[in-house]
């Protein structure tokens, strides 16, 4: 069975940005999540890292940088 978990942007250019993310069961969610460049043209991606998980159970990814894009 698959469940839902409540993640949030923490710094960078998609800070505050917050979305619902799919786990396995009893899993961590994704441990890392890249974002593209919002100009075509750029080479860089902005990169998270998951961070921690707030009372609330909501897991957090702190910025860390920005990644070369694959594409």
């Amino acid at each position: 069975m698959e469940q839902h978990v409540y993640a949030e942007l923490v710094g960078g250019p998609e800070d505050g940005r917050s979305f619902i993310i799919p786990t396995a069961d009893a899993a961590l969610p994704l441990g890392q999540f890249t974002f593209p460049a919002p100009c075509d043209g750029e080479d860089d991606d902005s990169r998270y890292d998951r961070s921690d998980q707030r009372a609330d159970g909501v897991w957090r990814y702190q910025y860390a940088g920005l990644a070369r894009s694959l594409g």
